[in-house]
């Protein structure tokens, strides 16, 4: 059932961008982000990663021409590396875990694409419809704090 969440994730998230041109922060980031309302705290360190690589990459394409494939490139190893400083290092302690492995580059992708703002709207947009669907079938989408 967990995939079809991320494949309807995937049909919403076209059908935005279709009715209103916005991308809701990538195509699949929806759907994992559903996935994760139990754990708000994976969604607060996945949002932190995000925003790191986001702030040295837009640092780095001072020096470095950073541009379509090449720009994505390094917002995915970006974002690989910030989790493996953050996760390895012993200052933090244990951290919540990542959503996914791809899911913060193609974030901070579109931060860098379409904005932060219109980014983060679109993707709460969509994120809540799918929240609303899982919810309708039945499927636990809250932490139990919040219910």
């Amino acid at each position: 059932m967990y995939h079809n969440i991320v494949l309807l994730g995937v049909v919403i998230s076209i059908l935005f961008y279709e009715l209103t041109g916005f991308s809701p922060a990538g195509l699949i980031v929806s759907g994992y982000l559903v996935l994760c309302l139990q754990t708000p705290a994976r969604i607060a360190y996945t949002f932190v990663i995000v925003f790191v690589t986001w702030g040295i990459a837009k640092i780095a394409s001072r020096w470095i021409i950073l541009y379509g494939r090449r720009r994505f490139a390094v917002m995915i190893l970006l974002s690989f590396a910030v989790n493996l400083l953050i996760e390895g290092s012993a200052i933090f302690g244990t951290t919540p875990g990542l959503i996914g492995c791809l899911v913060p580059g193609i974030i901070a992708q579109e931060f860098e694409r379409q904005g932060i703002i219109p980014s983060l709207l679109s993707l709460g947009i969509v994120t809540a419809l799918l929240a609303l669907i899982m919810l309708w079938f039945g499927l636990p989408v809250l932490p139990a704090f919040m219910l």
